[in-house]
């Protein structure tokens, strides 16, 4: 009892000459910003907004006029906007003032950021390159857009900024920049998994991006793929050249014999 004692004693002592240090909040336009916040928003008037639960009844809730409310998910679709708040949605009428938080903020949440476009109407530059809903964006370098890929993004100045090669002009690459409005993106936290062979463990499908997205196909139980070891909100990315996405716990290592 008495070791017990000293071990607790000391344990105390410890912690308290020792403190555990808290991560700094991150702040922006006088709030605190949160991991996955995409903005935040205000309403010009008290008015009611409503979730739907698993029974398929309503529960609303009143906000009051100019209080703030944390953002998170955005959805785009047949030309309207709503806006993921906690538990409630809120489609964007001109009663709403939303705020969005600069992508730079939210990136620093991740240790390596993947950018993943969630307009369902896709995104669709210059007339020449469009990204459907859930494929992931390409960050590069300015000059990377036209070697070997036409199009990558970019973040300065709290901007997400895309540059498309389009075309070429006597031998020289003609690169287009331009700005992403950066409420279509979702971050996601890019995990690194062993390069080699995966077998798939199930019949499944393979998506085109890491988000149940466009189909690339059925693929059978057995097939084995290769992977560069890019893993992103549960999909391991697959192929050499043209890449796509399968569950990644439906997929196991190849071991080397």
């Amino acid at each position: 009892m008495k070791k017990l004692f000293i071990v607790l004693l000391a344990a105390f002592l410890f912690a308290v000459v020792n403190p555990t240090k808290s991560e700094a909040k991150v702040m922006y336009d006088g709030a605190e910003v949160v991991k996955g916040q995409t903005g935040k928003m205000t309403f010009k008037k008290d008015i009611k907004v409503y979730k739907k639960n698993p029974d398929g009844s309503f529960d609303s809730l009143m906000v009051k006029r100019n209080n703030f409310f944390k953002t998170y998910d955005i959805e785009k679709y047949d030309g309207k906007t709503f806006y993921q708040m906690g538990q409630y949605r809120v489609q964007a009428t001109d009663l709403v003032v939303f705020k969005e938080v600069p992508i730079d903020i939210r990136a620093s949440f991740y240790n390596n950021p993947a950018y993943v476009n969630i307009n369902h109407q896709g995104l669709k530059f210059e007339g020449v390159y469009n990204l459907d809903y859930g494929e992931l964006l390409t960050v590069g370098k300015r000059e990377d857009a036209c070697r070997p890929k036409i199009f990558v993004v970019s973040i300065g100045k709290g901007k997400l900024n895309y540059h498309l090669c389009a075309g070429d002009i006597e031998g020289e690459d003609v690169i287009t920049p331009g700005i992403l409005d950066s409420t279509d993106i979702r971050i996601f936290e890019k995990i690194i998994r062993n390069k080699g062979s995966y077998i798939l463990t199930e019949d499944t499908e393979q998506y085109s991006g890491p988000m149940i997205t466009k189909y690339h196909g059925k693929e059978l139980k057995g097939t084995v793929f290769y992977s560069p070891g890019i893993e992103i909100n549960g999909y391991l990315m697959v192929g050499d050249v043209n890449f796509g996405f399968i569950p990644a716990n439906l997929l196991k290592p190849v071991e080397d014999k």
